[in-house]
């Protein structure tokens, strides 16, 4: 009896963000249905500058303490922001800066409304009419 109480308890608490789902978002205007894993990779690491009408693409990242931040460098790169680092203090070097970063979940989605070629990751499902989602990790 216990144990159901327990379980039925846990049902009820919401699920730990690392149970969560990402979501790469975009602004509505973009003529870009879909992004793949690799796309936004290149994207990130700033290999991918343009989107397909030439517009300039600009990556939105969450601070590197989020636990979304954690996740997206996770399944992306199959590593943490941590270990990214060398790699941007190498583009440093070459005169190219990271991408931006904005403070919370809803700057990225505000940035994202109103900055065309803006592309960002976000755990909680974008409602906003100007944002279109371009690819979704589901939690495993």
């Amino acid at each position: 009896m216990k144990r159901l109480i327990v379980l039925g308890i846990a049902a009820l608490m919401p699920f730990p963000s690392a149970w969560a789902d990402l979501y790469i978002i975009a602004n509505k205007d973009l003529p870009v249905v879909q992004l793949d894993k690799d796309d936004i990779a290149a994207i990130y690491l700033l290999k991918k500058k343009h989107w397909e009408n030439g517009e300039d693409i600009m990556p939105i990242n969450l601070p590197a303490q989020a636990d979304a931040r954690n996740r997206f460098t996770a399944a992306i790169f199959d590593s943490t922001p941590d270990k990214l680092g060398s790699y941007w203090d190498k583009m440093l070097f070459k005169g190219e800066t990271p991408p931006v970063t904005q403070n919370s979940e809803q700057a990225v989605i505000l940035f994202v409304e109103r900055i065309k070629g803006a592309v960002g990751y976000v755990e909680t499902k974008p409602r906003s009419p100007h944002i279109k989602i371009l690819h979704q990790f589901s939690s495993k």
